[in-house]
Parts: structure tokens; C-alpha cells; sequence
């Protein structure tokens, strides 16, 4: 391009972003932009330091600018260049145009940069303002006029600008060399979206989500697209053009504005599958299945935008199987996608957050796509994955860090115990091979059921423990009890872990019990906060003590006779629900444990049985003949996960968290206040 630089030039005195920022006007057909778009962006994007290194080395270049931008108007010329390229791209994709594609890519990455300085320094409304284009003056270096070009489909350059965007995601076919292209129109609508992040708390006030959420009709074919992103595009987004030797003399005169500054530092290209961690300093492999995830996720994170339904979150709801025969009409779906690839997507991919937040964005919102999955025959191979990160959140010595992603998997097992079929499918589904889930006896299989009952109730124990969270406890519990009624045939280690539960349960009752009475005895004069707090930890424990004596209730009541092992850990412990006989709360739920417990210790006791075997030999037949409708009748358990009325506090943040951890845009963290309030 006639600007080759060294490793050693100093991107602040590059000839060509010198005169992009200065005082001179540039016009938009000037040969100038295409010297600027010719560059190989080497740099390694998954360090976000490296990203830092480049964006600070800009920021002279960039602040000049910015300054510099109102009076001369090529910010606004750069984005109208790219607008025109825009009409060319159908005719460069079909005759595979590597060099104009390429070079449209490097405009985009040019703008994102450009976009993320700009809009954390002008108000939206400056920026979309900066997007008009100027009249040339005197002082042009081209003999052009800059002329609005936009049709009357649009109101402004940043509507057309959006809608350009969208229409290149929608239009362009993705292959291996638009596959660039697309990653970078997505990461640049990720920026346009971001202002959010630089506010302390969750703002609707977002110019072009708002501007988004007007092109209602475009929504249902932009949706379609990036869910078949998510699903067939799953290789690493290249980050040079790779050419044959043929063109090699093309692309030996494009200067490497930013390849000579990866140059200078070590690339590091091995896999690595973080935690959505903001402050972590490598991203994730970038695919345009990830970022195409992210961008679902921050178009329907809201329920509603300025009154009005979010036609993203619409189309998400109502989207059916390719596949099959909706029950919906053409008119009422919004588009069609293919559920078993999307279920075989998931089972690969729910333990990383982004996918664990759109399973469960799907499954809460669209029913056709929940009974597909609870119809699947392989049922295990997405809930295994889901359990192991139920486990591996709730394991985690710092458990805030992963709080989220672990709230998810428990909400989507919520969702799943809602289901009778579920309930039962489960308890006849063998699992194998589950070293990921450490206990004090080697399980070299177990039901799916049983699995699940395991996890969960560690979940619940650890966080009696340890984090008193509970809103984890409520709906770990409400899961267990769903599942109740239909437990079946539970190994010995099950049932030892769910009575173990209520037997620490119970312990830490009695000790909250006394440290309340002993705080009251010193504080009589005075109220005490702590008090309170004693009062709140109390009340929960007496709930999940109360649930699991419910879910006890439930399994004898509907399983007795397949239940052996869970007979025999009562028996054993019976001593442990003694002192419920006289607690208000509890004492119409032991009346039946008690029957099991004194028709089955006299069974025992009548067979002179003593070795732990023979015992639970006398109790399986035993249970075979005692005719359960001896035992007092309760409601059916169930518990319905019910979504509050605002989430945005909890998902807009959460999302914003896993774009700037996954995405590859560099926002300076200096700048994101979205994370700073004690709810995020």
C-alpha cells in the first residue's frame, strides 16, 4: 500500500493514522482508504493484555481524533466508506473477492476501535451526531462532496449504519472467507450496544438497542441466522488473510499497521477454556458461534424496551423445529431451526456460561424446544454436563466468582423436575464413568437420579455450611422434592446423604437456636441486627428441614416398596427424628416416618438378623408386603420456578460480564462501572 513499516515504527507516527486524525479532510473516494484498509491484524486477541498494549498505544492517535473529528468529518466519512462497500459485498462474496472482503473486515476492526474510545467519551447522542456526514471545505485534499446517501428506508446514518450491519449478517453467506466479515460486524454491534457497561447501574438508555428494537421486521431472519451461527460455526475466526503464493504480490505491498505491532509481542495460540472471569487476561477461542451466542444474549436479556415487547426475545420464544410440524402457524413462528442439532450443540457445550445462559433463555421461554429435550431418549448426555457444573460451581473456593453459572444449572434442573416424565426417566437411566464428582466411596455407576439427588444434596449441605445463600438453597430443595415422588430404587450412599442433609441441617438448627437465645439474654435493652440475621437463618433451615421431611414423605408414600436402602438409613437413624415429635412445624411430618420406623424395627428384630446385608434383605421383602396405604396422604410436591417480574438488574450485568471475558473486544476495565454494584 505503499506504507510499509518496520517492527520498530511507532504506531503514533504512522504517515496514514496521522492523517486519518489530523486537521486535513479527507474524501471518501480518495485512494487513501484503501491504503488504510490493507493490513494483516495479527495480533493475538485472545491476551487481553496484548489488546490493552495496542489500545493504549493508540490513545494520541485516537484523542487527536476526536478533537479533530467534527470540523473535518472523516469519522463520519469512514463509516459512509464503509457503507458503500456495503453494496458491493453480495457480488465480492459470490465471486469470492478475498482482497475487497478483507479489506471491509479491516475497516470494520478500524471503526470498533474508534467506537469503543468515542462512546465511552460522548454521549450517545454526540456520537450518533459524529456519524453525519460534513460538506467538504477548502482545506480538502480530495474533489469530492460528501453527500448523504441514505435512503428513505433510514432516518440517520447511525439507523442505516445498524441496519447495514444487521443486513450484512443476514445476507452474506459465512465460508471461509467472509467467516472474518461476519465475526467482525458482530463484534462491532457488541460495541454500539456496550454504553451500558459504562454505567453504575442497569440503563435502558441504550441509542442503539434502542434503534434495534424499531426494526421489528428484520428480527425473526436476524435471529434465525445467528442461532445457525451458534450451531455450524464453530472453528477459530482467522486473524490475517491467508492467500496462495499466486496473490502473494498483492498482499506483499499492504503495510501491516497492526501486524507490526503484534510483531513485538509473544503469541501464545494453545486452547484455553477460562471462566468468564473480566479480569482474566486470555479469552476463550474466538468462533462465530461465541460471539453470535453473546449477541443473542444482549438482545434478549430485556423483557420489554421503552414499553414495548423486545421482538429478539419474541422470536426466541417462538422459534420451532425445522424438523417437525409445528403446531404453530407461519404466521405465529418466528423462525425455524433444527432441534437436534441445537440440542447435540448444547450437550457439547453447556458447562462453558454463554451456552448455559441461552439453553436456559430457551428452555424457560420457548415450550416447544423444553419438550423436545425432555423427549430425547439421551436425555443423560445434557444433563450429566449440567450436574457436573452444578458440582464444580458449588465446589469452587471462591463460589461468587462462579455464582452465576451455577445458579443457571440448578435453575435449568429446576425446570427439568417440573416434568413427571423427567422424574421418572431419570431413576432408569445408568450412568458411568463420573470421576468428576469426588465422594468418600468410589461410584463406579449410579442412576442418573441418583447423580443428580447426590449433587444436589451436597449443594444444599456445602451451602448450609459455608454460604448461606438462599435463594441456592430454596431452589436446590424445591428440585429435590420435585423429584420425590419418584424416587426409585436409590443406592445406599444416596440415602445415607439425604438423611446426613437433615441431620446437619437439624445440628445447625439447634446451634442457631441457642446463639439466639444467648444473644437475646444480652441484648435486651437494644435491638441487634444479628438478632435478625439469626432469625432469617432460622426461619431457612426450618424450610429445607421441613422440605426434606416432605421429600421422605413423598418416596415412602409412592415408593416404599423400592426403597429398601432409604428404609434401612431411617431405621438407623432413627434417633435423628425424635425430636421432631413436639416441633410445631415438623410434627405432622414424622407421624408417618414413625409407622415405617416401628413396623420395620419389629420386622428386624423378629428376623434375629445382624450383618448389615442380612438386614437389608428382611426390610426389601418386608417392603414388598406392607401395603402403604397405611401411611397418611400429604399434596403432591411440586415446586414451579417462576421468573421475578424485573431481571435485567441480574441479566444485563451477567451478560455484559461474558461479552468482555469472551467476545475478544477490549473494553478498558477502568472505564466499566456495570460491575461495581454489590447485586453484580
Amino acid at each position: 500500500m505503499g506504507q510499509v513499516i518496520s517492527s520498530e515504527d511507532n504506531l503514533a507516527e504512522n504517515e496514514l493514522l496521522l492523517r486519518l486524525s489530523g486537521k486535513k479532510v479527507i474524501s471518501d473516494n480518495d485512494p487513501f482508504w484503501n491504503h488504510l484498509f490493507s493490513f494483516n491484524f495479527t495480533i493475538d486477541e485472545s491476551k487481553r493484555c496484548t489488546q490493552k498494549e495496542f489500545y493504549d498505544s493508540l490513545q494520541d492517535i485516537l484523542q487527536s481524533f476526536l478533537y479533530n473529528a467534527p470540523t473535518t468529518g472523516n469519522f463520519a466519512t469512514l463509516v459512509k466508506v464503509f457503507l458503500r462497500r456495503h453494496s458491493e459485498l453480495d457480488i465480492s462474496a459470490s465471486c469470492d473477492n478475498k482482497i475487497f472482503i478483507w479489506q471491509t473486515a479491516n475497516s470494520l476492526i478500524i471503526m470498533r476501535y474508534l467506537f469503543t474510545f468515542f462512546l465511552q467519551r460522548l454521549s450517545q447522542v454526540e456520537f450518533a451526531h459524529h456519524l453525519e456526514p460534513k460538506a467538504a471545505d477548502n482545506d480538502s485534499d480530495g474533489d469530492s462532496v460528501i453527500e448523504d446517501d441514505a435512503d428513505d428506508e433510514y432516518a440517520n446514518v447511525a439507523e442505516r449504519l445498524l441496519g447495514t450491519l444487521v443486513d450484512v449478517v443476514v445476507s452474506i453467506p459465512v465460508n471461509e472467507s467472509t467467516l472474518r466479515l461476519h465475526a467482525e460486524v458482530i463484534r462491532v454491534l457488541l460495541v454500539l450496544l456496550s454504553p451500558t457497561l459504562f454505567e453504575e447501574n442497569v440503563s435502558e438508555d441504550v441509542y442503539f438497542l434502542k434503534l434495534l428494537m424499531n426494526m421489528s421486521p428484520k428480527a425473526n431472519e436476524f435471529m434465525r441466522v445467528l442461532f445457525s451461527n451458534y450451531l455450524h460455526h464453530t472453528e477459530v475466526v482467522p486473524t490475517e488473510l491467508k492467500e496462495t503464493p499466486s496473490e502473494s504480490i498483492v498482499l506483499s505491498v499492504a503495510s501491516s499497521i497492526w501486524s507490526s505491532f503484534a510483531r513485538t509481542v509473544s503469541l501464545d495460540t494453545s486452547p484455553v477454556e477460562p471462566k468468564p472471569d473480566i479480569t482474566s487476561d486470555v479469552y476463550p477461542k474466538q468462533t462465530l458461534a461465541n460471539l453470535s451466542n453473546a449477541l443473542i444474549l444482549s438482545l434478549v436479556c430485556y423483557n420489554k424496551y421503552d414499553g414495548k415487547l423486545n421482538p429478539f426475545k419474541m422470536a426466541l420464544e417462538k422459534c420451532t423445529n425445522s424438523q417437525e410440524v409445528s403446531s404453530l402457524t407461519n404466521l405465529e413462528a418466528s423462525f425455524r431451526i433444527d432441534f437436534s442439532e441445537m440440542y447435540v450443540r448444547f450437550c457439547d457445550s453447556c458447562t462453558e456460561s454463554l451456552p448455559m445462559l441461552l439453553l436456559y433463555m430457551l428452555i424457560h421461554r420457548n415450550t416447544g424446544f423444553r419438550n423436545f429435550i425432555l423427549a430425547r431418549i439421551n436425555l443423560e448426555n445434557l444433563v450429566v454436563p449440567i450436574v457436573r457444573a452444578l458440582n464444580e460451581g458449588i465446589s469452587a473456593t471462591e463460589f461468587r466468582t462462579h455464582c452465576r453459572h451455577t445458579y443457571l444449572a440448578m435453575i435449568v434442573l429446576l425446570i427439568f423436575s417440573e416434568d413427571n416424565f423427567f422424574c421418572k426417566i431419570v431413576h432408569e437411566t445408568i450412568i458411568k464413568n463420573i470421576d468428576w464428582f469426588h465422594s468418600d466411596r468410589v461410584i463406579s455407576e449410579i442412576t442418573l437420579g441418583g447423580l443428580i439427588i447426590l449433587v444436589c444434596v451436597k449443594t444444599v449441605h456445602l451451602n448450609t455450611a459455608r454460604m448461606r445463600d438462599r435463594y441456592l438453597h430454596q431452589n436446590c430443595l424445591a428440585a429435590l422434592a420435585n423429584m420425590s415422588a419418584g424416587f426409585r430404587d436409590l443406592p445406599a450412599s444416596v440415602c445415607q446423604k439425604i438423611v446426613g442433609l437433615l441431620e446437619t441441617m437439624t445440628r445447625r438448627h439447634v446451634k442457631l437456636i441457642q446463639m439466639m437465645r444467648e444473644n437475646a439474654e444480652e441484648c435486651e435493652d437494644h435491638e441487634d441486627s444479628q438478632g435478625y440475621d439469626l432469625h432469617q437463618d432460622i426461619t431457612a433451615l426450618e424450610e429445607g428441614i421441613r422440605t426434606v421431611l416432605e421429600m421422605i414423605n413423598a418416596c415412602l408414600t409412592h415408593n416404599l416398596r423400592h426403597n429398601s436402602h432409604l428404609i434401612y438409613s431411617i431405621l438407623y437413624n432413627r434417633h435423628l427424628f425424635e425430636q421432631f415429635h413436639n416441633h410445631p412445624m415438623f410434627q405432622d411430618l414424622v407421624w408417618n416416618i414413625y409407622m415405617v420406623i416401628n413396623h420395620f424395627a419389629t420386622v428386624v428384630s423378629d428376623s434375629k438378623s445382624t450383618s448389615v446385608s442380612a438386614v437389608h434383605e428382611v426390610i426389601a421383602q418386608a417392603a414388598l408386603q406392607w401395603p402403604t396405604d397405611k401411611l397418611k396422604k400429604f399434596p403432591d410436591l411440586k415446586f414451579k420456578y417462576v421468573e421475578d417480574e424485573n431481571t435485567v438488574d441480574f441479566f444485563v450485568p451477567y451478560v455484559w460480564r461474558l461479552v468482555c471475558s469472551t467476545s475478544g473486544v477490549y473494553f478498558p476495565l477502568e472505564s466499566v462501572k456495570l460491575f461495581t454494584g454489590s447485586q453484580n
